[in-house]
């Protein structure tokens, strides 16, 4: 069946789905045509599923939610409307402000009353090339990127200034018509390379406070013939051609789900006809494709990609209908391997069906399904998971091998909105994770396994080296978070000012890894009685779960907030999806119950001292 053969087949699937009343099986098979094609079908079909939900009373299942600012210098109308259907696919309800035409700048620089009224937590500066009004052949180059840097930097800290939020802007696209021809490249002042230029010294103006979407690679993706309209500009004052409208939106939002802590932290893939060509159980650790000729070498070149993700953070695991033995001996014995064993942080390879191999390494890894894309030849294991598991996302790649990289890297999932030395070693801490758990099994009690991880903490003030990867956490972190606030990172470093603020982080490392930074508690002093502490925020990565690492940062929150002259801590815990192993901690450490709703603690500092926390040492 061709792609647009399958493509119709979804399309009537869906329609029956919804005739049916079925809306969320009917959104989970919209769901990867959203985030994967560029066709108008999707999204035309998207708005009726969405309409006929409406009134039934129904709306796509959401993970997160954001108030979003979109600033255009052009009709934004259709844009905004993909961008709305892109944020629900990835798991963000969306509020949307839509300047009006032409009013980007006006927007911000002038009373800003709409805008302010919104209350937004993100905004989005979205201009166009003709925007930045380069010459064709320009005088002073510098002078004029100078100009042009300075304009939409101060657009930044207006946004960050007066209203808060986080700021994304589209960067620019370098344009592909220019009167100097191939001669334009070598020419400074020409603009081409005045754009290239401006888009470099914006991405490294921008930091980590800015996010940015880089439209250049989006275009090019393309091509820019199909990028811009002009047909489109001059009918109806909305640049971009059908084919890019669809990517943008999609590639914005997933821009978005990146900074609000819904990209993809694992990576499932098969192996056969996967990470090689061939059927290892028929022909072989030597008989298998990898490494030479030209498919072996599209192979190879596809498990260097998955090198490089995991070296940015990505959890590489294994889910394989094989033989086990067999199914680790490339790994072992074929040199024309990229991967090793331990470049894995789980291995499945039995005969149960995918979704079961699949289930069984988010509980190892201790991840949410929401959080795993699953990549696999096989066309009817990608339905059965998708199937199964519709919180998965799944890839195929019934692809040639030269089409593999190609086919992964266009996966909206894996955007970062910033990379830390954390994401970096998150391989190596989930691959201890595993070792820890062997650990466990064989100890006599779980004292004794505690005591066997050796491990040590360190407990800082939030700084700035540390504030991104608090902010990274806050959003993230589902399962260990008693109060599931989502703060920005504005947020974060507003609250860190403040002189009656305790902001605490916590690094762990044990006998198997560094796990760098997995904590933060965030303690407020209460408006009602200040002699109370209020803690704010209190979260662990789940890679450090049970482990007592939570009793430890409580422990020092309670220390500082006693030398801060406070008496009590107070805490509370909001029910959510998947936090429910924490809902117990406060009174498992001593807090009594304060107020009548049964979910806000109390402990007393100054009566019951400190909270101890026998097994985690301090480091200096």
């Amino acid at each position: 069946m061709t792609g647009d053969a399958r493509s119709d087949a979804a399309t009537a699937a869906i329609r029956t789905l919804v005739s049916k009343g079925r809306y969320d099986d009917s959104w989970n098979l919209l769901r990867p045509q959203l985030l994967a094609g560029d066709t108008t079908t999707a999204w035309n079909v998207a708005r009726q599923v969405l309409r006929a939900g409406a009134r039934a009373g129904w709306t796509p299942p959401t993970s997160r939610q954001i108030r979003l600012g979109v600033l255009c210098s052009y009709e934004a109308a259709e844009f905004s409307e993909h961008l709305r259907l892109a944020c629900l696919a990835l798991g963000i309800a969306v509020e949307l402000y839509v300047a009006p035409y032409g009013q980007l700048e006006q927007e911000l620089l002038g009373d800003a009353a709409p805008l302010t009224s919104f209350a937004p937590t993100h905004v989005l500066i979205a201009p166009t090339t003709d925007d930045l009004g380069f010459p064709q052949l320009g005088a002073d180059p510098e002078e004029l990127l100078a100009a042009a840097e300075s304009r939409w930097r101060t657009l930044w800290e207006t946004v960050r200034r007066d209203h808060g939020a986080r700021v994304v802007q589209h960067a620019f696209v370098v344009p592909d018509e220019t009167p100097l021809g191939h001669l334009a490249l070598r020419l400074p002042a020409s603009r081409p390379s005045l754009v290239r230029e401006l888009n470099r010294r914006l991405a490294e103006s921008a930091g980590a406070e800015v996010l940015l979407v880089d439209c250049e690679r989006l275009a090019a993706r393309i091509g820019k013939q199909r990028w811009i309209d002009p047909r489109l500009w001059f009918a109806a004052r909305q640049p971009y051609g059908h084919e890019a409208l669809p990517l943008l939106a999609r590639e914005t939002a997933a821009v978005l789900a990146g900074d609000v802590g819904l990209a993809a932290r694992c990576l499932v893939v098969d192996l056969d006809n996967t990470l090689w060509g061939g059927v290892v159980g028929e022909d072989g650790v030597q008989g298998i494709a990898i490494g030479g000729g030209p498919d072996g070498e599209a192979y190879a070149a596809f498990q260097e990609y998955l090198a490089a993700l995991a070296q940015r953070g990505i959890i590489l695991a294994v889910a394989s209908k094989n033989d086990l033995d067999a199914a680790r001996e490339p790994f072992e014995l074929n040199p024309g391997m990229r991967l090793k064993l331990g470049d894995f942080a789980a291995f499945v390879a039995d005969w149960r069906r995918k979704p079961e191999q699949i289930a069984e390494i988010a509980t190892t890894l201790g991840l949410g399904l929401d959080t795993i894309v699953f990549a696999d030849d096989n066309l009817a294991e990608c339905a059965e998971v998708s199937a199964a598991l519709p919180e998965v996302s799944v890839i195929p790649l019934a692809v040639a091998p030269s089409e593999l990289v190609r086919t992964l890297a266009a996966s909206v999932r894996f955007e970062l909105s910033s990379l830390s030395g954390d994401d970096v070693a998150r391989r190596r801490s989930y691959a201890a994770r595993t070792q820890a758990a062997q650990l466990r099994a064989g100890a006599s009690s779980l004292e004794d396994f505690w005591r066997s991880l050796k491990m040590r903490a360190r407990v800082r003030s939030l700084d700035s080296t540390s504030l991104d990867r608090a902010a990274q956490l806050t959003q993230k972190t589902n399962q260990f978070n008693l109060t599931l606030r989502r703060r920005t990172r504005e947020e974060i470093a507003r609250l860190a000012e403040n002189d009656r603020a305790i902001c605490k982080t916590l690094q762990l490392a044990d006998a198997f890894a560094d796990h760098g930074l997995i904590g933060l508690g965030l303690v407020v002093s209460s408006p009602e009685d200040e002699r109370t502490a209020l803690i704010d925020t209190l979260l662990l990565s789940c890679r450090v779960i049970g482990r007592t690492a939570e009793i430890h940062l409580l422990s020092h929150l309670a220390r500082d907030a006693r030398d801060a002259g406070f008496h009590r801590l107070r805490g509370e815990y909001v029910p959510g999806p998947r936090n429910a192993l924490v809902a117990d901690l406060y009174p498992k450490l001593g807090f009594v119950a304060a107020g009548a709703n049964g979910s806000c603690w109390e402990y007393d500092i100054i009566e019951r001292g400190a909270i101890e926390s026998p097994y985690i040492a301090d480091e200096a």
